[in-house]
């Protein structure tokens, strides 16, 4: 099984739409990084709140692509921040970053040119 992104699965979750699919994508493709950047700022200002909001956005936008291991690695960065120990948030930070890396590089390659955000823009639809 793909850690990094589950197609299949991802198809399942979005109830066999896969244009559906591809747009919910190209939105992740397009925010993760403001996700993650929410992310690190409240582990750098020691925000627990902050940080188990934007780690449980990020952790539903993997769960949508069945990337297992993103989910679990946002998952632990949400619990620190309801317990608001940042013990361990540092190591955190790295493992979530990894995987959401390899999961955002795993979209670009899965999706390509099949946004329909993209095809509009680039017809001025």
């Amino acid at each position: 099984m793909n850690t990094l992104l589950d197609w299949t699965r991802a198809l399942q979750n979005a109830d066999g739409d896969e244009e559906l699919l591809i747009e919910l994508a190209g939105v992740f493709i397009d925010e993760g990084p403001e996700m993650m950047r929410q992310v690190r700022a409240a582990i750098d200002a020691q925000d627990a709140h902050e940080l188990q909001r934007a780690a449980h956005s990020l952790k539903g936008s993997a769960h949508i692509f069945a990337a297992s291991a993103a989910t679990d690695a946002a998952f632990r960065l949400e619990a620190m921040g309801a317990e608001g120990n940042f013990k361990d948030a540092a190591d955190g930070w790295s493992i979530l970053r990894f995987e959401i890396d390899g999961l955002l590089a795993a979209l670009k390659e899965r999706v390509g040119g099949q946004r329909p955000d993209q095809a509009r823009n680039e017809h001025n639809i």
